[in-house]
């Protein structure tokens, strides 16, 4: 897959941090596996309401595919960093 990459910006944290802390408030009542799969789920609507006239399907797989690796390694970056490590 091959198209421009999209950097992070200032204001992207600030929207993760506000997701990230909507759904820890619900970590009592909903399990890692759910709350995988709403994510997955809102992931699911957001592609269904791009503009159709300039995101393929494609692109949009790509976007995703991409933020989950990056997702993915920014979340064990930060558990390597973490103190009492085995």
């Amino acid at each position: 897959m091959s198209g421009r990459t999209i950097k992070a910006k200032a204001e992207h944290e600030v929207v993760y941090q506000e997701m990230a802390a909507l759904m820890g408030r619900h970590g009592d009542a909903v399990s890692a596996e759910e709350m995988l799969a709403i994510g997955a789920n809102m992931v699911g609507k957001l592609m269904a309401l791009q503009d159709q006239r300039t995101m393929t399907r494609e692109r949009a797989l790509e976007i995703v595919i991409q933020n989950i690796e990056a997702g993915n390694q920014q979340a064990v970056d930060g558990l390597m960093q973490s103190r009492g490590r085995a």
